[in-house]
This record gives structure tokens, C-alpha cells and sequence, in this order.
């Protein structure tokens, strides 16, 4: 669940949910007029709108001023390698003010969204300066499910295979599994509800309502993901695996081998 949100005003929302999606990995939640859209990134929630766009936010003061993207207060989003994360940007046309400067808690930079509200991406140089407590995904899914409705309740119940894609900067930690593996695959559900303490089970809709820890309902209060599926292929930053639930998109956040009394890691 969001925790802060941000509103940034931009000159054309649906321009601006493309760059934060694609560049910086953060969720659209709604979009439900041309001049307003919410997306999410971790605990903050992100606001566009569009200058004029009412009632909210993007409309004009008593004395008739209109909102307008720009200015210099920003949010900042921490990456773990800052050079390469620019340069990935840049090669995808993101435009930056600055280049990289180095100060006492850190790395940092300002990229520009479409509209010119900057975002600051930082690289922490000391253990305090660091984002504590923070669940990264290393990587997403790739699936021909993309309806969380249309999902089966378990990969054993008619799931098909996907892929894993990894990020970059976890590409050792894949080089030892192979073809053949069954790993458990831990993801984030993120279009899941979080409010939900009971359920009926999907797989028994007569039964009555069960505690949702006693169910593997989706929705829970951190609706943390757990597939058990066998690697079919690897590519590079991807691995082919089956059968997995997942609809296209799920973060990941971790993976792991099976053991079982034969198999020691």
C-alpha cells in the first residue's frame, strides 16, 4: 500500500505514464480521464496531471494561474549502479540537466520527464544514506496471462510456461541454474488487494470463509507470490519455466532451488 504520494503535473498524461513505466518500473493504477492517471512505485504513489484538467488538481488558482510542470523540487528514486542506469536511459532518449555529481551521502543525477519535472535517481556511497527495509524485484514476467481473472488458481491447474527476466545487475546470481531445475520462484502480486483477511477458496467455492493464511489467496496483507516450477530453457537475462500462474508483468523478488533429501546447496 502507498504510503506518499506525489503529484506532478505534466502536458500530456498519457506520454508521461509511458515514461515512467517503461524507464523507471512504476505501475499504472488508474487512468480513468485523459488529464489524470495514478501509478505506483513501491510506497509512493505517483499523481499526473494535466494542467486545466478539473476539478483536481490541475486546475486554476482563484486568481487564474494554471498549475505547469517544471521547477526543481523533486522525488528520488534510489538505483543500485547510477552509471549504468544512465546510460540505459539515455540510450532510451531520456533527457538529463546534470551529469553525474558525487556528494557526502551519495551519487546522483536529474533526468527530465516529458514535461520536464525532474526525477533524481541516487546511488548511495554510505550504509546510512540507504533506503532501509526496501524489497527490490530483480526481475518481472513475461506471460500470455495477463488477466489476474483469468489466472488459474495454481501452476498445476492448466498454468502455462513464461519467463523470467532478470535485471541486469543480478545477472550472477542465474548462472548456475539450468535446464532441467525446479525452483521456487518468490513474486510480488502487486495487482492484488491488501485489505482481505478472509477468503472462500477458489479451489473449494463451497466451503465457508477461511483465514486468508490458511488459503493461498492472492489477497493478503503482503501478497508475496510462491511457484514451484521447473526451468525449460535459458536465454541470456531470461529463464523459460513451467507451469507458472503469474500474469505478464509480476515483479519478482527472489529465486530459489528446490532441495529435497537428495540435493544439498
Amino acid at each position: 500500500m502507498a504510503t506518499v504520494s506525489v503529484r506532478y503535473i505534466v502536458d500530456d498524461v498519457d506520454e508521461a505514464i509511458a515514461f515512467y513505466r517503461d524507464n523507471l518500473g512504476f505501475i499504472e493504477i488508474m487512468h480513468p480521464a485523459p488529464t489524470f492517471a495514478m501509478m505506483s512505485l513501491g510506497d509512493m504513489r505517483l499523481v499526473l496531471t494535466a494542467p486545466g484538467g478539473g476539478p483536481g488538481g490541475g486546475q486554476a488558482m482563484p486568481d487564474g494561474r494554471l498549475p505547469e510542470p517544471g521547477g526543481w523540487n523533486r522525488f528520488a528514486i534510489e538505483v543500485p549502479d547510477l552509471a549504468a542506469a544512465v546510460s540505459e536511459l539515455r540510450d532510451n532518449g531520456v533527457r538529463f540537466r546534470n551529469e553525474i555529481v558525487t556528494g557526502v551521502g551519495g551519487k546522483q543525477i536529474l533526468a527530465e520527464d516529458p514535461s520536464g519535472n525532474p526525477v533524481e535517481l541516487f546511488e548511495p556511497i554510505v550504509p546510512e544514506a540507504r533506503l532501509s527495509n526496501e524489497v527490490r524485484p530483480i526481475g518481472w514476467v513475461e506471460s500470455t496471462l495477463t488477466d489476474p481473472a483469468q489466472a488459474p488458481n495454481q501452476g498445476d491447474q492448466g498454468a502455462p510456461s513464461a519467463w523470467l527476466t532478470v535485471e541486469p545487475h543480478v545477472a550472477e546470481g542465474i548462472r548456475d541454474l539450468h535446464v532441467g531445475e525446479d525452483v521456487i520462484v518468490l513474486s510480488w502480486l502487486d495487482r492484488a488487494r491488501r485489505d482481505e483477511l478472509s477468503t472462500v477458496p477458489g479451489d473449494n467455492p463451497g466451503s465457508p470463509p477461511l483465514g486468508v493464511f490458511s488459503t493461498r489467496s492472492p489477497n493478503r496483507p503482503n501478497p508475496i507470490g510462491l511457484h514451484r516450477v521447473q526451468i525449460i530453457a535459458t536465454e541470456g537475462l531470461r529463464l523459460h519455466v513451467s507451469p507458472l500462474e503469474a500474469v505478464d508483468g509480476t515483479p519478482i523478488l527472489d529465486i530459489k532451488p528446490v532441495l529435497d533429501r537428495t540435493a544439498e546447496r
